[in-house]
């Protein structure tokens, strides 16, 4: 688990910093593991938590669950430390999701990871594969979009490196599985098309890009015709706002958005 800190320094000028405080080694994922690890390191390093405002962390359960989660056992200790979820997960969530509405995107990097999950499946096969490439080929994750990024460079600068790979593999190796998997991805290498890959990616960007403009006054529009076509009034329900103790010695006050529009948006 990596470890950093942001500090917002107000003199002589507004400035905000972030250190690297190193990894720190976790055997055992659960919030209550995971918090006790945190304020361990925090005391290591004398760094009150009580000075702490914030917390970000990514969106899986053990961190951000509401009672038994990381960002829940700190704000117990410290209310200030108020928990905001990491923006660059939560994109990266937002764009794996969409690009999974694609079946041309979903086969591509299925092929990609394919490839990747043949030659690291066995020694021999990714000695193979390094007499034949200089860049490796490298798995992707859900979480990180950037890494599928990564797991297709390898394969657009080395399309005719890896199917050699392939085709040696298949001569080389005694598993008859393994000799039937090489010679159906050296074929599908063949016809693949990195051209239609990239401008999956081009087109995905341009569809997000152009739907931050006007993506939601066009689906409030389709939304009220829809209403009207139902016979039902296009009107958002306006919920009660809770109200909240407000702590003596609390910076600024967070007032909820009461406009049921605007919360959309």
């Amino acid at each position: 688990m990596s470890v950093i800190l942001r500090t917002v320094a107000l003199e002589p000028k507004p400035e905000v910093k972030e250190y690297f405080l190193g990894y720190v080694e976790v055997f055992e994922t659960t919030g209550l593991n995971l918090s006790n690890v945190i304020l361990d390191k925090l005391q290591e390093l004398q760094i009150p938590f009580e000075n702490c405002r914030g917390q970000a962390y990514d969106n899986g359960a053990n961190m951000k669950g509401k009672s038994q989660g990381v960002q829940a056992r700190l704000l117990k200790q410290n209310p200030r430390a108020l928990f905001v979820p990491c923006g660059a997960h939560s994109m990266n969530l937002v764009i794996a999701d969409a690009a999974k509405a694609s079946k041309d995107a979903v086969g591509y990097f299925g092929y990609v990871q394919k490839l990747f999950t043949f030659f690291s499946g066995a020694t021999q096969r990714w000695n193979i594969l390094l007499k034949h490439v200089h860049l490796t080929l490298k798995s992707w994750s859900d979480v990180r979009w950037e890494s599928r990024l990564q797991s297709i460079t390898a394969v657009r600068h080395q399309v005719k490196e890896i199917r050699n790979a392939l085709i040696e593999a298949r001569q080389a190796v005694n598993d008859p599985v393994a000799k039937v998997e090489a010679q159906a991805l050296a074929e599908e290498s063949s016809s693949m098309q990195l051209d239609v890959a990239v401008r999956l990616i081009e087109s995905a960007k341009h569809s997000l890009m152009k739907y931050r403009q006007s993506g939601f006054v066009d689906a409030q529009s389709t939304a009220k015709e829809l209403c009207e076509a139902l016979n039902i009034e296009p009107e958002l329900k306006e919920k009660r706002l809770r109200s909240t103790k407000r702590h003596f010695a609390y910076e600024a006050a967070d007032e909820p958005i009461s406009d049921a529009l605007k919360k959309l948006e």
